[in-house]
């Protein structure tokens, strides 16, 4: 006890000797400083660290990895991967010889390692290796893997591996080429366009277990839905261990676009089974969408196009053009344009530009004419069909075209009134005749290419104008007489006088 005390005295003694140095000469003081810890350092010094891992999880040294059953004589085994990490700030090497990851104990010939690919770890780093269990034998078998590091801390990491050899059994596990799908996982089969079919995909059943697997059914394969139709042609009734069977799978969606799925299941030997899902992406189908304009309005529903106003017969307005666009994702086709109803004899309508079809995002036009047979108000339809116009269905549009044949234009013909006798009187006036033929004979006057109009005296004045209604356009003759109560055949006619009715 006393020697014991005197000794923790002495330490205290030379702490504080220690403390009272002078820190001149670089010697003792900065080695008491150091050796009892109050002096400065430079840090923690780099060193590698090794870390396993398996499943994600890190594993001590000395702790047992359980691999789980595996039915003897499998053609596969089981396996698993592990992980070796250099987690420190300094490289690691894992030195040891012939194998980096040495496999011993009882049941080492039950087991098999896959090397890792690296002896040498930056870090931060990591490798992987594997580890297979394929026992031969049913019961619990047990091995021991070391691997050597240069880690100070764990220079020989050991795990030790437990496994079960069950009876033989079935198992089975499906695959897309080099694609394996994990059981209760997905497979995809990508996109495909609603109300089609994609590519039919082979999927390949193995059976990895040491007995036969005897299939459920029939069908030993189901598919939940309607829109992954399953091909079971030639799929046996068995498959014998280490043997393969195929089957396909089609994606044909119908309905909304979007993600559709079916659960898929392999059942076998009256209660096994193997499940996973597919997948696929219905996207929509393109369809051609009518889009009809006139001077930048739209008509795809139909509509008046505005009048071609006043049109003298046998003469054609100026055009009206129209627009057809498609504006969706295909080719609009049976595109055709008529004249259903109305004056229809009035309107002409040109050739559509693209002729019957239109391709996605393309425009073509077709022009309207007006050219009145009659005089007054006409009006007719022109419809603009298609097959497939309306995002994929029949489209119709009805286009209301009108116009005025007109019925013809005032003259207004003035004269100096004469010296008949008696032309002021009740029964008196002047008769205004006109023809399109130039020295025309008033005394000719027929009602269809020479007229005359009366203008009597009213309440004892004398008329010296009348506006006149000519039927047409074009050079107009006019000639004047009077005729009196006691002269009713009329004096001799003035002279012609013409004028130009325009054809607008």
């Amino acid at each position: 006890m006393n020697q014991k005390l005197n000794f923790l005295i002495f330490l205290a003694f030379l702490s504080l000797f220690t403390i009272g140095c002078p820190g001149g000469g670089g010697g003792g003081g900065g080695a008491a400083f150091a050796l009892f810890g109050l002096g400065g350092g430079g840090g923690d010094v780099p060193a590698p660290k090794l870390e396993i891992q398996y499943n994600g999880v890190s594993r001590e040294s000395g702790s047992t990895l359980d691999i789980g059953s595996e039915p003897i004589g499998t053609a596969d085994g089981k396996t698993g991967t592990v992980t070796i990490k250099n987690s420190g700030n300094a490289a690691i090497t894992l030195p040891g010889s012939p194998n980096i990851v040495a496999l011993s104990g009882t049941d080492a010939s039950q087991f098999s390692v896959t090397q890792p690919a690296t002896s040498s770890l930056a870090a931060g780093a990591s490798v992987t290796f594997t580890l297979n269990f394929k026992p031969t034998l049913e019961g619990a078998k047990t091995a021991t893997i070391k691997i050597q590091s240069s880690d100070p801390a764990v220079g020989s990491f050991q795990l030790n591996l437990t496994g079960t050899g069950g009876a033989a059994a079935p198992r089975l596990a499906v695959s897309v080429g080099a694609t394996q799908i994990a059981a209760n996982g997905s497979y995809g089969l990508g996109s495909v366009e609603i109300d089609s079919s994609g590519t039919a995909v082979t999927f390949t059943v193995r059976n990895t277990g040491s007995a036969t697997a005897n299939l459920d059914g029939p069908p030993a394969v189901t598919a939940t839905g309607t829109q992954f139709v399953l091909n079971l042609a030639g799929f046996p009734t068995s498959i014998a261990a280490n043997a393969t069977a195929t089957f396909a799978i089609q994606f044909s969606p119908t309905g909304l676009a979007e993600v559709k799925s079916s659960n898929i299941a392999v059942a076998y030997d009256g209660g096994l089974s193997f499940l996973f899902t597919v997948t696929g992406t219905g996207t929509p189908k393109p369809v051609p969408t009518i889009a009809i304009s006139h001077n930048s309005s739209s008509f795809t529903s139909g509509g008046s196009i505005p009048t071609f106003g006043v049109v003298w017969p046998t003469l054609t307005s100026s055009t009206k053009t129209v627009t057809i666009s498609n504006t969706g994702t295909a080719t609009m086709t049976g595109i055709t344009l008529s004249k259903p109803s109305g004056h229809s004899g009035d309107f002409t309508i040109s050739a559509f530009s693209a002729g019957a079809t239109l391709a996605a995002g393309a425009s073509g036009t077709f022009t309207i004419q007006f050219s009145p047979t009659a005089t007054g108000s006409r009006a007719a339809v022109v419809r603009v069909a298609t097959t497939n116009g309306t995002n994929g269905a029949a489209s119709s549009a009805d286009l209301n075209v009108s116009g005025t044949g007109k019925t013809g234009a005032d003259v207004l013909v003035s004269w100096t009134g004469t010296n008949e006798k008696a032309p002021n009187d009740t029964d008196g006036g002047y008769k205004v005749c006109y023809s399109k033929n130039t020295g025309f004979n008033p005394a000719d006057v027929n009602g269809t290419t020479i007229f005359c109009t009366d203008v009597p005296n009213t309440g004892g004045t004398t008329p010296v104008s009348k506006v006149i209604s000519v039927p047409t356009f074009g050079d107009w003759y006019f000639k004047v007489y009077s005729y009196g109560k006691h002269n009713t055949v009329g004096g001799s006619p003035s002279g012609q006088s013409s004028v130009n009715v325009p054809n607008t």
